[in-house]
C-alpha cells in the first residue's frame, strides 16, 4: 500500500491527473475490444461482487462478515473523498474524439475511482483468506484488471485508479481486522439480514445499471445463477439453526 500512495505522489508531481491517460486510454482498448472492457468494469460494481459473496455465504459467515465492515469503510473514504475534491473526469475536461469511451460520459466525481475501491475491497478481503499464492496471485490481478478497465472505458484518470486501490487495501484489512474482534456479523439473524441486503442490490441490476456500459449477456445469467445458488444454500430443508464453519 506504501508503494501505491509513492507511486501515486510521484504521478501527480509529475502532471497531476492528467499524465498517462492519453497514452493508457487508445493503448488498452488495442489490447481488448470494447465489450470485454464494458465486461470486465461491471465486476467493480459493488451489486456484482456482492452477488458474487453468495457463492460462499452459507459456508463462510465469516468472510461476508468482513466483506460487509470492509465496505462500509471503503464507502466513507470514496464518497468522502469523491465529494470533497470533486474532481472532474476525463469526459468532463478533455474533448470527448479524443477518448475512446465505452458506456455513458461520465463527467464529474472522478478522484478516488470507486469501482476499483470496491474490488480492491473484495479481493483484499478475500486475499486474507486466501490459502494459496496462485489463488491470492489471481485476486490482485483481477483486481488490478479492472482497475485498468476504468481507464480503457475513458471515465478515470490514473490518479484514480491508484487511490482506488490504496483505499480499497487499506479498507480491506481495517475490515478483516475489525471482523476478528467483532463477531456480531456471525449471529444467525444478523447474517440472514445481511443476505437480504445482498439481494436486493443483486435485483436492482436488473433494473439500474448505475452509470455503467451496458452488458445483459453478463447481468442477467450472473443474477439468475446467485438467486439459484441461495435457494440451494437455504432452502428450508437444511438446518438453520447455525452457520456452516462459524467460530465456536
Amino acid at each position: 500500500m506504501l508503494g501505491l500512495a509513492f507511486l501515486q505522489n510521484i504521478l501527480f508531481a509529475a502532471g497531476g491527473h492528467h499524465i498517462g491517460f492519453i497514452s493508457l486510454n487508445p493503448w488498452l482498448n488495442s489490447l481488448l475490444p470494447d465489450f470485454v472492457w464494458a465486461w470486465i468494469t461491471r465486476f467493480g460494481d459493488e451489486r456484482v461482487l456482492l452477488a458474487l459473496c453468495l457463492l460462499f455465504a452459507r459456508r463462510r459467515p465469516e468472510i461476508i462478515w468482513a466483506l460487509l465492515i470492509a465496505s462500509l469503510i471503503a464507502l466513507i473514504y470514496t464518497k468522502g473523498l469523491k465529494h470533497l475534491l470533486d474532481i472532474p473526469r476525463p469526459p468532463g475536461v478533455l474533448n470527448l474524439q479524443d477518448i475512446k469511451l465505452v458506456g455513458p460520459a461520465l463527467t464529474a466525481h472522478s478522484y478516488p475511482s470507486g469501482h476499483t475501491t470496491t474490488v480492491f475491497v473484495f479481493c483484499g478481503v478475500l486475499f486474507a483468506f486466501a490459502r494459496h499464492t496462485r489463488e491470492r496471485t489471481a485476486l490482485l490481478l483481477l483486481a488490478s484488471l479492472v482497475g485498468l478497465s476504468r481507464i480503457a472505458i475513458g471515465v478515470h484518470w490514473p490518479q484514480d485508479v491508484l487511490a482506488g486501490a490504496f483505499g480499497g487495501l487499506g479498507s480491506a484489512a481495517l475490515g478483516v481486522i475489525w471482523a476478528r474482534h467483532w463477531l456480531a456479523g456471525l449471529n444467525l439473524t444478523t447474517h440472514l439480514s445481511v443476505i437480504g441486503l445482498i439481494c436486493f442490490g443483486m435485483l436492482s441490476l436488473l433494473f439500474i445499471d448505475g452509470g455503467n456500459p451496458a452488458t445483459p449477456v453478463l447481468i442477467y445469467p450472473l443474477v439468475f445463477a446467485m438467486f439459484w445458488r441461495l435457494v440451494l444454500d437455504y432452502y428450508p430443508w437444511r438446518s438453520m439453526d447455525r452457520l456452516d464453519n462459524k467460530p465456536s
